[in-house]
């Protein structure tokens, strides 16, 4: 039996790369560091650049938000970029009612974040 030739273009035509090969850096966990202020939620990760955030609103990709993070009682404010958002679950507050929950990526305004070093909170 033979196997089908592929042509020139499919064979030429690189494979689309994971999101983890298309990073520049890479992403450390955080706890216990919360947004307050009128955007509420966790902060789940941080690299140099970014910051990846789970909130129960939905924010418009593309938009620029400031963000205020608490830490104990240290407060930081933070401009970011909303670059994606995802609904990643409905969480079951009664029998009739349902909380979203919602992931998102904000690139971090460059000159927030010295991008020679990572903050890692414990």
């Amino acid at each position: 039996m033979q196997t089908p030739q592929k042509s020139k273009a499919e064979a030429s035509t690189p494979l689309p790369q994971s999101d983890a090969e298309r990073r520049q850096h890479r992403r450390h966990r955080v706890s216990n560091l919360r947004l307050s202020g009128p955007i509420q939620g966790d902060v789940l990760n941080t690299s140099p650049t970014g910051i990846a955030v789970q909130t129960n609103e939905s924010l418009r990709v593309g938009w620029s938000y400031a963000f205020k993070m608490k830490h104990g009682t240290e407060m930081i404010r933070i401009p970011g970029k909303i670059q994606w958002c995802r609904l990643v679950r409905l969480m079951r507050i009664d029998d009739e009612e349902y909380l979203p929950v919602f992931r998102m990526g904000v690139e971090l305004a460059g000159s927030v974040w010295n991008k020679s070093q990572v903050y890692v909170y414990p």
